[in-house]
């Protein structure tokens, strides 16, 4: 059985209003590096055309729904729905594609689990998805609509008896662990910085009996997420043994990112993505946050190889295409005044960096151990 890889022609090109957080292309990039370096076949890359209403909401509210998509023609919205629905204010920007973009970002990620349902696939990376801030009746956070959700609860429709979401952007996953939080049939877990927007994910929510939080310092390093994957993920994804898996593979922790104070290298991202997926036959791994188009492309092509345990091709030579490619990604931010850095465009992988395991990490994995008993 193959895995694929979810993408569509609307993502080339589209971007949020100038100045914007996401005004940058990191979905085509992403799937065209995996292209040029010869790491897919053809007929493993599935493109998806927008959600239906009628699916969407399954989650979300349907005026709501109406809203955006009237946004999306009218390319505005009367001032008191703009307010109402959070769309076209605050960081929330109405653009070209408000409605379809999103709206295809989740049909993916709906899709992703309709085929492993009906054992069309094992896993797929779908890299539109992540948006986990999503509310139900209103965009929040740069998300119009939470792709994550809707793929929990259509895993749920399906009879999945056993997910677990495991989210690894810089920001915690608020609009997911407000749905599932009192779901027997749910896990969720979040590695996210502490005191990052939106400022949930609390230490004390791991009181509830479904939650796992790490809200981790700005000085956060590579052994230290190693240690939480190796010393409670991977024992309690062992426990769990999840029919479903689902990873939120936001890149906003690498070194780089302007949305994040931590500075991981790629190493201990995908060693994390890869450890994780491995304990399940049946994967679903998404984007998220990733604010630097470059690491963000590479972070995310790199998962593809991680899903088809061919680690080792991360350690090939970029070859002159993808070069190219990368170097041409335009991007407004300060960290490019003087020229893209070399390290981000001319290598897949980071220089390995070494630090230990500081007391507060390893304080909080043995409070939450003891609180999960997980042994």
């Amino acid at each position: 059985m193959q895995n694929f890889l979810f993408t569509s022609d609307i993502f080339r090109g589209s971007r949020y209003e100038k100045g914007h957080p996401l005004d940058m292309d990191r979905v085509w990039p992403s799937v065209e590096l995996i292209r040029l370096m010869g790491w897919v076949k053809e007929d493993q890359i599935i493109k998806n055309s927008p959600a239906d209403i009628s699916e969407l909401i399954k989650f979300h509210d349907l005026d709501y729904v109406k809203a955006l998509k009237k946004a999306e023609e009218d390319q505005n919205l009367p001032d008191n729905l703009k307010k109402k629905f959070n769309i076209g204010v605050r960081n929330n920007p109405i653009f070209s594609e408000v409605f379809s973009r999103p709206a295809t970002a989740a049909k993916a990620s709906i899709k992703a689990v309709e085929m492993i349902a009906n054992k069309k696939a094992k896993k797929i990376l779908n890299i539109s998805g992540g948006t986990h801030h999503g509310r139900k009746s209103q965009a929040f956070g740069f998300c119009f609509l939470n792709d994550c959700v809707l793929a929990i609860l259509k895993a749920l429709e399906f009879n999945f008896k056993n997910i677990v979401y495991v989210d690894l952007d810089a920001h915690h996953c608020d609009g997911v662990q407000d749905v599932f939080s009192e779901n027997e049939n749910v896990s969720i877990i979040s590695i996210h910085e502490k005191n990052r927007w939106p400022k949930t994910g609390k230490f004390e929510d791991n009181k509830l009996f479904n939650v796992i939080n790490f809200p981790v310092n700005e000085d956060f390093n590579d052994n230290e997420m190693d240690y939480i994957i190796s010393n409670v993920i991977i024992p309690f994804l062992k426990i769990k043994k999840a029919d479903l898996l689902i990873i939120q593979a936001g890149a906003d922790m690498l070194d780089g990112d302007p949305q994040s104070r931590i500075s991981l290298t790629n190493n201990a991202y995908w060693k994390a993505v890869r450890d994780v997926q491995s304990l399940s036959e049946n994967v679903i791994i998404l984007g998220g946050g990733g604010y630097n188009p470059y690491l963000t492309a590479k972070a995310w092509a790199g998962n593809w190889v991680l899903i088809n345990d061919k680690e080792e091709y991360l350690d090939q030579e970029m070859n002159p295409q993808c070069y190219e490619l990368l170097k041409s990604l335009s991007w407004h931010n300060r960290r490019v005044k003087n020229g893209i850095p070399n390290k981000w465009i001319n290598v897949w992988r980071d220089e390995y960096k070494n630090a230990a395991v500081g007391d507060e990490i390893l304080f909080l994995v043995d409070k939450i151990l003891k609180i999960k008993k997980i042994c």
